[in-house]
């Protein structure tokens, strides 16, 4: 049932316009004052607020932005005081409508169902759109539920969990489930750039600052406005941790070589599979910075410690893989399931994916066979298996890994691999054939 927030102070209005409201079948929740509903917002949910520009405490122009940071409410102003400016300022401040009084109940009555309408359809795409966290054991649902519950503030998050936990899209759920949602969501890898290279990449650099050197925007500037994800924040160098504090306090920062300050406005989503604790005490993280990142904690639980999530996760792969590859597999055999329920699976939900989807390629028939489940050497506990079909599959490994390697760029793997590319082609169609 939709529920409606109405805060008007003239008691006949407000109380034919709540009838006129309950009619139609919505929850209403009704006030004559502004910082009343703002307390209503902090413990009810609502969909819609009908708000009075003219308020005892509080004008309904200020009050937008306040209503709307509780999960970007739709506002509609109306008002006995109506004019263009007054318009335009609420629409500037986010209103969704202004409607002049006197009007007709009927007219209220339509404009609402619009921005209710508007608000469906806005929240079938955000759920249609935004990543899939699979899994139903009770350690995964916690940590989801608490995502879903910080991402409408501004708060900044702290993901930890072993690398390939699914750090980066619980990072990307909050974003799409907070009011930056349509803002950039920027991905930085601390632990990937290099140490010389990762300050402008973060900050910009500033023209001419070195001989022939072309300005550039940081990943700070093309985030404005939106979220900024540090992904192995515990591997950012000290003199850059002081650089990011003064950021998170300050909103701003210099370009390398720049002196002028540029503001920025982004919410920071940090993540990191190391002890940060650990990191303060060697001198290898500021505790201030700790400090700053770790208001929100989320522990990302590691796949061993979610074993019953693997037989869905795997499903879930299967299908993804399946679909992409044009393959009608319809499942996996028991005799694979139990080697994917055996292992310990180091790598997490990453090292999953990427078991399923060499199966899929390797997949001959309806099914997923457990010989086209490939570990690593010394995890899998069967029968010997023939010398032939053992280098066969070896070979399928390291042809598979390579290409992965060097992100599906054959000509390196195959130089990496010391074969000739066609060679490569040759062993990758056999791969597809199955032979």
């Amino acid at each position: 049932m939709p529920r409606v927030l109405l805060i008007e102070d003239h008691e006949g209005l407000r109380e034919s316009l709540e009838l006129n409201f309950k009619q139609k079948g919505w929850d209403v929740v009704s006030t004559s004052s502004g910082e009343e509903a703002l307390k209503l917002l902090e413990e009810e949910k609502v969909d819609v607020a009908v708000i009075d520009k003219k308020l005892p405490d509080i004008s309904g122009i200020s009050l937008i932005e306040r209503v709307r940071a509780f999960d970007d409410i739709p506002v509609i102003i109306i008002t006995a005081y109506g004019n263009v400016e007054d318009a335009v300022n609420a629409m500037k401040k986010g209103a969704w409508d202004f409607i002049e009084k006197p009007f007709e109940p009927e007219f209220l009555i339509n404009r609402v169902e619009r921005a209710l309408r508007e608000v469906s359809l806005r929240k079938k795409k955000e759920i249609e759109e935004e990543p899939e966290i699979v899994g139903r054991s009770p350690s995964i649902v916690k940590a989801k539920e608490l995502a879903l519950k910080v991402a409408p503030a501004d708060t900044t998050v702290l993901l930890l969990g072993e690398s390939g936990t699914g750090k980066e899209l619980f990072a990307h759920l909050i974003h799409k489930r907070s009011k930056r949602r349509d803002g950039p969501f920027v991905i930085i890898k601390c632990a990937a750039i290099p140490e010389t290279l990762l300050e402008s990449e973060l900050f910009g650099i500033e023209k001419g600052t070195a001989t022939g050197v072309e300005g550039r925007v940081g990943k700070f500037e093309v985030a404005d406005g939106g979220t900024v994800f540090l992904d192995e924040i515990g591997d950012l160098p000290l003199p850059l941790q002081a650089k990011l504090l003064r950021v998170i306090e300050e909103k701003s920062f210099e370009r390398v070589g720049g002196r002028r300050r540029i503001k920025v406005d982004v919410r920071i989503i940090a993540a990191t599979n190391k002890d940060l604790e650990e990191e303060i005490k060697k001198g290898n993280f500021r505790e201030d910075l700790y400090f700053r990142i770790s208001t929100f904690p989320i522990h990302i639980p590691p796949l061993r410690e979610r074993r019953e999530d693997i037989p869905v996760l795997a499903e879930h792969f299967l299908k993804k893989y399946s679909a992409a590859m044009r393959k009608k597999i319809k499942g996996i055999r028991r005799e694979a399931m139990k080697i994917l329920m055996e292992y310990p699976w180091p790598g997490n939900v990453r090292e999953l994916e990427n078991v399923i989807e060499r199966a899929v390629i390797l997949a001959e028939g309806n099914y997923i066979e457990k010989e086209e489940i490939i570990l690593p050497a010394g995890e899998r506990k069967e029968e010997i298996i023939p010398l032939k079909e053992l280098i066969k599959k070896v070979e399928r490994e390291a042809i598979l890994h390579a290409i992965e390697l060097c992100g599906g760029d054959k000509e390196k793997a195959a130089e990496m691999l010391g074969i000739t590319l066609r060679t490569l082609y040759n062993k990758l169609k056999e791969v597809e054939d199955g032979s």
